[in-house]
């Protein structure tokens, strides 16, 4: 049994009038709804919010490190477990900022071809 290709089906999309839609403007279809889309992606601006907290929140916490040296009541002290985990936390704001700056070059590139 042979499938049909989907060109021979003949399928055009139409505007709120009936009219054709030209096929390669992808956008034209996507204004004929009506519908509010954000123009930002929410994900990518938390993503930016989280790298900044990341990279200012490390670089902070290294600046003022004299005052979180001190004696400690018994056992593991939040400040020392706060030290530890700072390279760790710059390291991923540094990797997400790379990682978004990529995002942005290639959503750049993919609109310019």
């Amino acid at each position: 049994m042979e499938q049909v290709p989907s060109q021979a089906i003949g399928f055009r999309e139409v505007d709120r009038d009936g009219n054709p839609m030209p096929e390669d403007n992808e956008q034209a279809a996507r204004n004929t709804g009506g519908g509010s889309t954000p123009a930002i992606n929410p994900f990518i601006a938390a993503l930016w919010l989280l790298t900044a907290i990341l990279i200012g929140g490390g670089a902070w916490i290294f600046a003022n490190a004299d005052t979180f040296v001190g004696p400690g009541s018994g056992g593991m002290p939040a400040q020392f477990l706060v030290f530890t985990f700072v390279p760790y936390a710059v390291f991923a704001g540094i990797a997400a900022l790379i990682s978004l700056l990529l995002w942005h070059a290639l959503q750049w590139q993919r609109k310019r071809a």
